[in-house]
Formats: C-alpha cells, structure tokens, sequence
C-alpha cells in the first residue's frame, strides 16, 4: 500500500462521490452507504487541508510543531522512516485546525458557505464515529443535498489550490482484477503468435 498525502485524500474524495451518488439509486442501504459518504468525504476534505498547509510547511500539519521539530531533529540521527517512528505520540491537526489555519496561515480565502458545510459534515462524522444517528427520511434527503453541496465546493476549491488535483481525482480508485489481468495476457499473448505467423508466412 502507497499513498502520499495528496492521493490519499483524492482517494477519500473519490470514495464519498461514488457512495453519495449511488443513494438514489438504492431502495435499501443508504444508511450505511451515507455514512460512507460522510466519513470519506471528511477524511478527504481533512487530508486535502493539511496537503495545502505541508506546501506552507510541512510543520503545520501538526498540532504541537515543537514536539515535530524535536521528532524532525531525532530522525535525522537514526535510519527510521519518518518523525512518527521517532515519536508515535505526535497528533496532526484536525479537520477544523486545518481549515483556520488554510484561512489564517496560508492566507487562502475561505468562503463562509464552504466553511459552514464542512463544519456541519464534521459534526454528522462525529456523531457517526464517537456516539450514533438516527435520522428521518426527509433528514436524510437534507443531509444528501447538503453533502453534495460541500463536495461540490471543496472539490473546486482543492482544483484551484492544489496542482493537477483533477488528474488525482481520476486516477483515484482505480482497479484491474485478476481475472482482466488474465484476459489481457491471453489477448496479449494471442496477438504475438498472429504477429509470428505472419512473419513466417513471409518466408513460405
């Protein structure tokens, strides 16, 4: 498993979209397919902030920078891969640290609608993760237009702030099975032994 910050996040995003369009399609499991939604799409807005605050530096991405910088000054006398190796007790920020501080830190203009759906997703996930939900059918509608909304948004957003994030976004997700490696090796494998037989025919 790779993932660098930036596709990582794209990775998240991409999982919120694909699970927030399928609800209208389902008769049964949107519920967990809407909470799908709102973890990914957290998850995703939350890695994508800290990607525009580690171009800034890479220190404020984390909640205590003191603590990184003695963790970033021990690693450069071991052979470990990164400061959480070094010390596994360092937090980054959260989703909402992240937004004030893409806002004041990194001097990016962050529009009040943008700001008001992500915090109100980041309340839903909360709820979802640390306690429970339970919502009526026309919550439910209200909650999915609200989602689509902020993805809508932050999906603009990170195209304008971060570079090629549209390519990300399309190459996140992507899958080849098994049984498509195999069919393509066979074709693959077909089209060489044409490739052979005509040349050989050349010399009949």
């Amino acid at each position: 498993m790779n993932f660098s910050l930036v596709k990582n996040g794209a990775d998240s995003l991409k999982n919120a979209y694909i699970n927030l369009y399928r609800i209208e399609d389902l008769e049964k499991g949107k519920d967990h397919t809407l909470k799908d939604a709102v973890i990914f799409l957290n998850h995703g807005i939350e890695i994508l902030l800290k990607v525009i605050l580690s171009k800034r530096s890479f220190a404020l991405i984390f909640d205590n920078i003191k603590e990184y910088q003695k963790a970033k000054i021990e690693l450069s006398k071991t052979d470990k891969k990164d400061v959480f190796e070094v010390n596994p007790n360092l937090k980054t920020v959260s989703l909402t640290e992240a937004l004030i501080r893409v806002e004041f830190l990194c001097d990016i203009e962050i529009s009040n609608e943008m700001k008001s759906a992500v915090l109100a997703l980041n309340s839903v996930r909360n709820k979802i993760m640390h306690f429970s939900v339970d919502l009526e059918e026309d919550e439910v509608i209200e909650l999915t237009k609200k989602l689509e909304f902020c993805y809508n948004a932050i999906n603009d957003f990170f195209g304008e702030h971060i570079e090629n994030f549209d390519d990300f976004i399309d190459e996140a997700r992507f899958e080849y099975t098994v049984e498509e490696y195999y069919q393509d090796l066979a074709e693959w494998h077909a089209e060489d032994i044409m490739d052979e037989m005509r040349l050989l025919s050349k010399y009949e």
